[in-house]
This record gives C-alpha cells, sequence and structure tokens, in this order.
C-alpha cells in the first residue's frame, strides 16, 4: 500500500510542478512560487524511484549470472567422461 501511495502522492506533485512550470511560462507569480516550493517534495521521491528502478535491475542481473553459473557447473560436474 505505501508503494501505491507514494505514486500517488509523486504524481500529484509532478501534476503540480508541472502546474506550476506552465505558469512561469505564463508569467503568473503564483505559478512560480508553486514550482519552487514543489522541487523539494517531487526530487526525493523521482529521485528514490529511478534508484530502486537501477538497483532492482542490478540485483536481477547478479541473479541471473549466478544462476547460469550453477547450470555451467552443474553441466561440467555431472558429465560423465
Amino acid at each position: 500500500m505505501n508503494k501505491i501511495a507514494s505514486i500517488l502522492l509523486a504524481t500529484v506533485i509532478a501534476v503540480v510542478i508541472l502546474g506550476g512550470f506552465i505558469a512561469v511560462l505564463g508569467g503568473s507569480i503564483l505559478g512560480g512560487l508553486l514550482f519552487l516550493v514543489g522541487i523539494p517534495f517531487a526530487f526525493p521521491m523521482s529521485t528514490s524511484i529511478v534508484v530502486l528502478f537501477f538497483a532492482v535491475i542490478i540485483v536481477r542481473t547478479i541473479l541471473e549470472k549466478r544462476r547460469q553459473k550453477r547450470e555451467m557447473q552443474k553441466y561440467l560436474t555431472s558429465r560423465d567422461d
């Protein structure tokens, strides 16, 4: 449940930041302040999501390499010469 809540919260904050950015381009002072206030809240979440994504890829790669190594060792040791 925490993952879903954090994704929803990140989505809401991203929409707010994008809205603030559009307002900055339009020249609104309130939109500019909203954009600047939203950055510290959205940055840690987006960073943690990216780090989590790469951590999952790295762990899966390591596990796959270990599995391949085990299969190769099993193949080499179980051969009948």
